[in-house]
């Protein structure tokens, strides 16, 4: 508050020994631009930036960057090498069963050693992933340190003869930072748990194969719904175009019908991105229709269909949704069709495959 006048202060009390005159009562003379209530406001350094890369190549080294990107934060310089807080930040890799990431543990020490405070933030497999969070994390530090422990105050002794004063009142402790936990910048189960309650409703277009006798095109209706702290969940309509086969002097036509529901414990959104990775379970109606054929008929067969699917989306605008996924689901008992020729003899006509593979890309709407 450097060049800020005495009289734009507020106004705090003084005080004096029990028992002094007026008269006994000296003129102060500490400038005010300097000192306000013992604390510093002339905007000075007061921390040092401590960086440990451990063992991790040198691209972690990362600390000037994320000291440029507080201050900038901050709008002011905040860092010296003889700062009176210290903010030690140590990296390390972590092996994980789907790969490993890079962790950061942020604490502050002050001038005897003693430390508080301690925060760990979690990014990707690389160091860059930990820029932006590391640079809320150590501003936030900096910009309201606290004190790991509140110093007691010194008992006066007080004059004989003289009607002892009223205890002052008790400061309370300055909450210290939020130690709540990890931050997580990559997608995890406890993130998706944690994303905001949403829905989606999305229309497909659809590439599949192996449940026709060529690739085949259709189209689906998809609805989900996300709420806070549980797994997403969505029911699914799909049709695929029918399709002609050609056997001999006739055709077989075949077409497919497929209702499921589906549970998705990845599932989430953010400013620019929507995604979810499901479990399904549903059911597909086969319908076979033979023309021109000796005892030419139709038949409709019903089959248990498991898979999973993963879908991703773009958001150019706060509800619309730009989307692609991929697909693969598992005909349990799928048939087996024949027909017979112009000589009676049973020929093969169509066979659908235990594994369907769908490509899917559409657009649709997030409500939050």
């Amino acid at each position: 508050m450097s060049g800020v006048a005495c009289n734009q202060l507020p106004n705090i009390p003084r005080l004096y020994p029990f028992g002094t005159r007026p008269d006994q009562i000296g003129t102060a003379t500490t400038t005010c631009d300097t000192w306000y209530g013992g604390a510093r406001m002339d905007g000075a350094p007061q921390a040092a930036l401590h960086w440990d890369r451990g063992a991790l190549e040198a691209e972690c080294d990362r600390a000037a960057l994320v000291r440029a990107g507080v201050e900038a934060y901050l709008g002011r310089s905040v860092f010296s090498a003889d700062g009176q807080v210290v903010v030690r930040v140590s990296l390390s890799r972590v092996a994980e069963p789907a790969g490993s990431r890079v962790v950061a543990k942020v604490h502050q020490e002050d001038a005897s050693g003693k430390a508080w405070g301690e925060r760990t933030v979690s990014g990707d497999d690389t160091c860059a992933s930990l820029d932006d969070p590391l640079t809320l994390v150590v501003a936030l530090m900096v910009d309201s340190p606290g004190q790991a422990e509140p110093a007691e105050p010194e008992a006066t002794p007080e004059p004989l003869a003289q009607k002892p004063a009223p205890p002052p009142a008790e400061r309370a402790p300055e909450p210290e930072p939020n130690d709540a936990g990890e931050i997580l910048t990559a997608p995890s189960l406890e993130r998706a748990l944690a994303a905001p309650t949403h829905a989606v409703f999305m229309g497909l277009g659809l590439l599949s194969m192996g449940a026709q006798p060529a690739a085949a095109v259709g189209g689906a209706l998809v609805a989900t719904l996300k709420p806070r702290g549980f797994w997403g969940m969505g029911l699914e309509a799909a049709m695929l175009a029918p399709q002609d086969k050609a056997l001999g002097t006739g055709s077989l036509e075949v077409s497919l019908l497929v209702l499921r529901g589906s549970v998705c414990p990845l599932q989430g959104v953010d400013d620019k991105a929507w995604w979810s990775a499901c479990a399904n379970m549903g059911a597909a109606r086969l319908h076979t229709e033979s023309h021109d054929l000796l005892d030419s008929k139709s038949r409709n067969e019903w089959l248990p269909l498991p898979g999973a699917s993963v879908r991703a989306a773009w958001l150019p605008g706060h509800d619309f949704l730009l989307g692609a996924g991929l697909e693969a689901a598992f005909p349990i008992s799928p048939g087996r069709y024949v027909y017979r020729d112009p000589q009676g003899m049973r020929q093969p006509a169509f066979e659908m495959s235990q594994l369907m593979i769908t490509v899917n890309l559409g657009i649709g709407i997030l409500i939050d």
